[in-house]
């Protein structure tokens, strides 16, 4: 069957804007042969974390057109992952934004987070309402990108910057016919859209640690590895309703997105217009047929088309087309599956159809697998379907998840949310601005921190350099003392008590020094002497001097307290001893000599040492927990 010539200029226009510079409808982006180095080296966001064995939980929240899909995951250690939950809820026939539909969002959640509070939740805003676009600047300093990247923008969109969300991230540079240029990922948003998701979640009394779109939460099921990238470039393809969305990802980075108007409702198109034709054809059809039977409602196509998922319901005798076989529907729906397949390779065409490894299918009939073979036979390429939930996924093993691979399918965007991070996920509520302010905040703060750490150092060295300049007066002090009574000289008594006089000033004027900085030297003597395998959990000390009482004989003398009289201070710590169990009274009583050792510390004697189930990274591990008394200088 020929084409027609409208159907051909719109190809024609098509691959003209393909072959141009951008893609319309915010959606597409260059076409360009040159490979992009991709840097994805991003700033830290912390600064000294304390709490090694704390793990974040985060959740993903998507407000589908039925459904409301949440997911639970906890990140377990680096680049591993934990599902803890999920859930699917029918949404209610109230309009989002009423009291009703807020109540049903606060009920929700409240019961699928339960009484924490430290947890990351995340939520999407149509990609429809965001337009994304892959830009190229010149290669300027890292302090005016910022400009590049806006005015770049501000060129190709008209946007009102009070009323739009503007962010962007660098992809890496490239070299465009001999010239250094930097490839920048950029998107602006409605704040409006944004607001009306963030106002959602506050009057449910929650609020958002980040929002983002689909592509993006896909995005983030190949960068943690969740979901494994195939060749150069992975693509997903997504078919909804009444559009679909094909994404390109080079090593877990999206490099193109765009809309295709059509989906299911094209395939329903297809078949209306194959049994109208059929009838067309067949005399006897059309004599037969009655005047309830002539056409095919879109009601009676819909629910035929939607039978090829292995999920569905089977069709009844009532039912429309329920003596046709899967072979015969599937058949009239290809006519709109192969034009949907062109404009697949249409958008391969930007990047180039040999580097794209493999295509994950998503949608409303994603189950049938004749559908998913068809594309990928069709492109040339492996095609499967995108499973987040599959029970053979390493981190899917304390929850069962759902029998049917239709429902798991459906949760893949709620399962990236669940993955998202402000160092890996673009966020509409925390953009370049705020990450460059964040920045600027950590080198602050690392400063002081750096600072803290010197000012301690500089006072431990002061506190052992007037400890050895004590015992350096203390020994002068004994050679003129030996000096003397070995030539017994004759020396009257107002000379002596000016020498003791001017001795026990610089006694005084040590022992200031000595008790000014010993809180530090004991700190800093503890985290030299204790190794790696000690955890030391509390510290109890009493730094304050005990002087002798006046009348000897008054104050009772406590048994073993042969220094009774002279200073006296005491230190308490408690802490565990990890590693293998026959080792771990060995490690407990090197750390007790180590202690033994040092010069601050005069006696050291275990109080208590027992073998208890510790909490540590992925399993209960056996360590020996001790309480250690010592008696100081």
């Amino acid at each position: 069957m020929m084409k027609s010539d409208r159907e051909i200029n719109a190809t024609e226009k098509l691959l003209d804007i393909i072959r141009g510079k951008k893609v319309s409808g915010g959606f597409g982006g260059e076409k360009t042969n040159d490979v992009i180095k991709v840097k994805r080296k991003r700033p830290s966001l912390t600064v000294f974390r304390f709490k090694p064995f704390e793990s974040k939980v985060t959740i993903g929240v998507d407000i589908g057109y039925q459904d409301l899909l949440m997911v639970k995951i906890q990140e377990i250690a680096d680049k591993q992952w934990k599902l803890l939950d999920y859930r699917s809820v029918p949404l209610p026939k109230a309009s989002a934004g009423s009291f009703e539909f807020t109540g049903f969002i606060k009920s929700e959640l409240n019961k699928f987070c339960g009484t924490s509070k430290r947890l990351k939740i995340w939520s999407l805003i149509p990609a429809s309402k965001v337009d994304v676009r892959f830009i190229k600047i010149p290669k300027v300093p890292k302090k005016q990108v910022e400009n590049a990247v806006y005015w770049t923008v501000k060129k190709e969109v008209t946007f009102e910057d009070s009323e739009t969300i503007l962010d962007f991230d660098v992809q890496g540079d490239i070299n465009e016919l001999g010239v250094q240029k930097t490839s920048v990922m950029v998107y602006t948003t409605p704040r409006s859209e944004v607001q009306a998701v963030q106002d959602l979640f506050s009057d449910a009394g929650y609020q958002l640690a980040g929002i983002t779109i689909a592509p993006f939460a896909i995005q983030n099921l190949f960068r943690t590895g969740w979901v494994p990238v195939v060749g150069d470039v992975t693509a997903s393809l997504y078919i909804g309703r009444d559009w679909t969305r094909i994404d390109l990802y080079s090593k877990g980075s999206l490099i193109l997105t765009r809309g295709i108007k059509a989906g299911l409702s094209s395939m329903v198109e297809a078949l209306i217009e194959s049994h109208t034709e059929k009838k067309r054809r067949s005399p006897a059809d059309r004599a037969s047929a009655t005047e309830t039977d002539r056409g095919l409602t879109t009601e009676q196509a819909h629910k035929l088309l939607l039978s090829l998922n292995p999920n569905a319901p089977p069709l009844t005798r009532e039912d429309f087309g329920h003596e046709l076989k899967e072979e015969e529907i599937f058949s009239m729906v290809l006519p709109a599956l192969e034009r949907l397949v062109r404009q697949v390779e249409r958008t391969f065409a930007n990047v180039g159809a040999e580097r794209v490894g493999k295509i994950y299918i998503a949608g409303v009939i994603d189950g049938y697998r004749p559908l998913v073979d068809y594309i990928g036979d069709q492109l040339g390429i492996e095609s499967g379907i995108m499973d987040p939930l599959s029970p053979d996924h390493p981190s899917v093993y304390d929850i069962a998840p759902p029998t049917s691979l239709s429902e798991r399918v459906a949760f893949a965007p709620a399962v990236g949310l669940a993955l998202s991070d402000n160092e890996r996920t673009p966020n509409v509520t925390f953009t370049y601005k705020a990450k460059e302010k964040l920045v600027r905040t950590v080198r602050v703060n690392r400063i002081i921190m750096l600072g803290i750490l010197f000012f301690i150092l500089v006072g431990t060295s002061v506190f052992y350099w007037q400890v050895h300049l004590a015992d350096q007066k203390k020994a002068t002090y004994e050679g003129l003392r030996k000096e003397l009574d070995r030539y017994n000289p004759r020396i009257d008594k107002n000379f002596i008590l000016q020498i003791a006089t001017k001795v026990k000033e610089e006694q005084r004027i040590t022992r200031n020094y000595s008790e000014r900085y010993l809180g530090m030297a004991v700190i800093s003597e503890l985290s030299a002497l204790t190794p790696s395998h000690i955890r030391l959990l509390k510290m109890r000390t009493d730094l304050t001097p005990v002087t002798a009482p006046k009348n000897p004989e008054a104050a009772p003398r406590k048994e073993g307290d042969k220094e009774a009289g002279r200073t006296s201070r005491h230190l308490e710590i408690e802490g565990v001893v990890l590693g293998e169990r026959g080792r771990l009274e060995s490690l407990l009583s090197s750390y007790v000599l180590k202690l033994q050792s040092s010069p601050l510390f005069k006696e050291t004697r275990v109080q208590s040492s027992n073998v208890e189930a510790y909490q540590v990274t992925r399993g209960q591990n056996e360590v020996l927990r001790f309480s250690l008394s010592i008696k100081m200088l």
